[in-house]
């Protein structure tokens, strides 16, 4: 009885003071709006269940909007259009994410349709349970029955899994482990990954994998909806993996909408959803009251030019680290270059297949100055290639450097790579003494790689011939620009990025067999001074 009185008090509360006509008609319309709009439903739940101060700003209505477009319209009794089915949200953290999708989102949606299934994903086991306590919370509560009518009725109450009596409900899980015995009409993912594993390659490889070959098994239906809510934390987290073409193809990755929430934008934006619009002029704070622009700029200071361009930019593509320094990068013309011994290196990637990593042909020549060997970066050649394509842009370098030798490293798939490659070169032969050409005859080796040597440690030992002039790049280089940009971004506390194309430059320069041309076995001889006698025959002129 006293549960029941402490209920129908705090029902009463919720209640405009004064019993007038004009008061219940107000508040009936206020509570009607809130079941309606996700935006005013958010606004009210912190003024009357929160019973906090609300940091009110307009991203948190553009998300609202953004997210009612992924239920069926039917749901909402709007007109009738086709829901969101993939959704990408790229935010800062902390700036109520989690707070919209989670806590305020799925009460809400729950509110208009019992039987609608969801999951929540996180990084954390107990932030997941800490979320569906929160939302079951929200749902039991007076405030909810207020806007929706009678409570519902739960076959199934637990801090991992909630079930109304119509089949809807919640289920939270982590992406570290495969889900597994339910399906649902909207996955919900919110940072899938802790900021300090993005430098573990298991660890991402382990969320984006269960992604891959869990979370498109769980859905409901054609219509069901993915919605991932995350900051972004480098160019291999879900997001990067999910619009990378080496993992989908091309019409896959186009059904994803992304957005981006930059915390400050660099041009002006319209951001547009159905009959809601909003002006951002250019240089403008995403939310001024969690951070200025000048506290922004501070914080950019703190953080780094790296890591605020990740996670608050939301633009993972990393700038110059540092360990590379623009200034010592030269190019040299071709004139400049004297004899070589020419060497091709192949970053063969993990597997041939073309949902593998990239793959970089690298062609490097070695001269002799004085007693040291200078690296010259002639060509290198990457992409997301096919087995057949690699073949052919393998076959094009050793055409255009036909006495250079041909490095495969052997693990992975660099066996098959090198059985596969000397069987085109047969055939590419045969044609070439057809039309009375030039065959090829570049030595192929397959060897074996070097554990002892970490591929950070490689790269970073190219620094030493890069900064003293040892190692430089052709004008006219293909590929030049992407070597200059792996080298400038290389940071070897993240080496996760992107760095095929100067791993295999960094395999060629650290190869026993690489060198320069022999020098001369005896020294010259000086010209001596021409010395006329004149006792010996000699022309008359």
């Amino acid at each position: 009885m006293s549960a029941q009185r402490s209920e129908a008090e705090a029902k009463r509360n919720l209640l405009p003071q004064g019993d007038t006509i004009n008061g219940i008609k107000k508040e009936c319309a206020l509570r009607e709006l809130a079941r309606r709009d996700l935006y005013q439903f958010l606004r009210l739940k912190w003024a009357r269940y929160n019973c906090a101060p609300f940091l009110d700003n307009w991203h948190f209505e553009y998300i609202a909007k953004v997210l009612e477009s992924t239920l069926p319209s039917e749901i909402l009794d709007k007109n009738p259009r086709p829901p969101l089915t993939r959704l990408m949200i790229n935010m800062p953290p902390s700036y109520g994410k989690t707070e919209v999708i989670a806590r305020t989102f799925i009460a809400w949606a729950l509110g208009h349709d019992r039987s609608r299934k969801f999951i929540y994903i996180s990084y954390s086991d107990d932030l997941c349970r800490k979320i569906n306590n929160q939302v079951r919370d929200l749902i039991k509560s007076p405030f909810w029955a207020q806007i929706f009518g009678a409570k519902p009725q739960f076959l199934q109450d637990n801090s991992n899994e909630f079930v109304f009596k119509e089949g809807g409900g919640l289920f939270v899980t982590t992406l570290k482990s495969a889900i597994t015995g339910f399906h649902a009409h909207q996955i919900l993912i919110d940072d899938p990954i802790k900021v300090s594993e993005m430098s573990s390659k298991s660890a991402r490889d382990l969320v984006n994998t269960n992604f891959k070959e869990s979370v498109l098994s769980r859905l409901q239906d054609n219509k069901s909806n993915i919605t991932i809510l995350m900051q972004r934390l480098g160019d291999e987290d879900l997001c990067g993996f999910l619009l990378n073409e080496r993992n989908f193809k091309p019409e896959v990755i186009k059904q994803w909408i992304q957005i981006n929430l930059q915390a400050l934008n660099k041009n002006a934006l319209t951001y547009k959803i159905g009959d809601y619009t909003h002006f951002r002029p250019k240089n403008t704070a995403l939310f001024p009251l969690r951070h200025n622009e000048k506290e922004l700029e501070l914080l950019k200071l703190q953080m780094g030019e790296d890591e605020f361009s990740t996670q608050y930019l939301q633009e993972p593509q990393a700038r110059e680290a540092g360990f590379f320094e623009a200034v010592y990068f030269k190019s040299v013309p071709s004139y400049e270059v004297g004899v070589t011994n020419d060497y091709i290196f192949i970053d063969n990637a993990t597997s041939l297949n073309a949902d593998s990593d990239n793959r970089a042909i690298c062609c490097v020549g070695v001269e002799r100055v004085g007693n040291l060997a200078r690296f010259i970066l002639k060509d290198c050649f990457f992409g997301i290639w096919s087995e057949e394509q690699t073949l052919s842009y393998i076959i094009e370098a050793m055409q255009k450097y036909p006495k250079a030798k041909v490095y495969i490293e052997s693990d992975a798939g660099g066996e098959m790579l090198f059985r596969l490659l000397q069987k085109e070169v047969v055939c590419v032969n045969e044609n070439l003494k057809k039309n009375y050409k030039t065959i090829l005859t570049n030595q192929i080796t397959a060897y074996p790689a070097n554990r002892k040597i970490p591929k950070v440690e490689k790269i970073k030992a190219m620094r030493c011939y890069y900064n003293t002039g040892n190692l430089v790049f052709l004008h006219n280089a293909s590929g030049i620009n992407q070597i200059k940009k792996e080298l400038l971004s290389f940071n070897p506390a993240k080496p996760f990025r992107k760095d095929d194309c100067i791993d295999a430059l960094s395999s060629c320069i650290a190869h026993p067999d690489v060198r320069p041309p022999s020098a001369p076995s005896t020294p010259l001889r000086k010209p001596q001074r021409n010395v006329f006698y004149a006792n010996k025959r000699a022309w008359n002129i």
